[in-house]
């Protein structure tokens, strides 16, 4: 539990210290925070073919974007923790380095969970002929049962995959492979790196929310245009924020199970 703490305390530490990469994923969130919003569906309507694959489009692209982002902050990250600075220079040739290998981690991980999900739903759907309750519940706790098992046996410990990428620099097997590894021996690893998730995960619901009602309370008094870009750019600030601590507290605690960072 000290070494989650810890590794979350230095990712706060990480983050504050990079206001650079963290006005860097503001801008980014923002432009897309506001582009969205004449996408988004008013109250009361249905949303229109047109409307639907422009909203189909936007996200493609924003992901496409996410990753070139993804690679530039990890790099920046991992040298600000290995050297105790970085380069905001140094993002872009970052983000094309490493975009092709954390697309195919990122296509390689969509794929097990398809499979796994594909396997559930083909045992559910299975017994729905029988007509049968008692059989159907039987296949859903099963269902449920293999989604937990193949959750804590992959999923969990391939999540440090990125971060072993990074800072190893290898290939996406091989990153895939180290992840899992590592997180299985022991296997108690697994647990503390969920417990380093959720803590991270209700951090940023609590300062979201107070953010938020803040943000609320000003966005009540204003026209609602004016509103939606204000909220849009309190969401961007504290995404951006948050962004650099989660990436800086997961790659700490990775680097602490290695044996490479004294804070773990």
């Amino acid at each position: 539990m000290g070494g989650i703490l810890a590794a979350i305390k230095r990712g706060f530490g990480v983050a504050t210290k990079s206001l650079g990469l963290v006005i860097v994923l503001f801008i980014f969130n923002l432009i897309f925070n506001l582009a969205s919003i004449p996408l988004a569906v008013k109250p009361g309507m249905q949303p229109t073919a047109r409307l639907t694959a422009g909203a189909v489009i936007f996200s493609i692209v924003f992901i496409l974007i996410s990753i070139f982002m993804q690679g530039g902050s990890l790099g920046l990250v991992r040298d600000y923790i290995k050297e105790g600075k970085m380069k905001l220079g140094g993002f872009a040739s970052y983000g094309l380095k490493y975009y092709l290998r954390l697309f195919g981690l990122g296509l390689l991980i969509i794929l097990i969970v398809g499979i796994v999900a594909l396997m559930a739903a083909l045992l559910i759907a299975g017994t729905a002929p029988l007509n049968n309750n008692v059989v159907t519940t039987i296949a859903v706790i099963i269902a449920i049962a293999i989604g937990v098992v193949v959750g804590l046996l992959y999923f969990i410990p391939l999540t440090l995959s990125p971060y072993v990428l990074i800072c190893d620099e290898v290939g996406v097997i091989e990153a895939m492979k180290r992840s899992l590894r590592l997180v299985k021996n022991p296997f108690s690893r697994a647990f503390a790196v969920l417990l380093l998730f959720i803590l991270l995960i209700l951090i940023s619901l609590g300062i979201g929310f107070v953010v938020g009602f803040l943000a609320g309370l000003v966005t009540a008094i204003v026209p609602p245009g004016l509103g939606q870009v204000l909220m849009g750019i309190a969401t961007s600030a504290i995404n951006g924020y948050l962004g650099v601590v989660m990436m800086a507290s997961f790659m700490v605690f990775y680097l602490g199970l290695t044996g490479k960072e004294k804070t773990i």
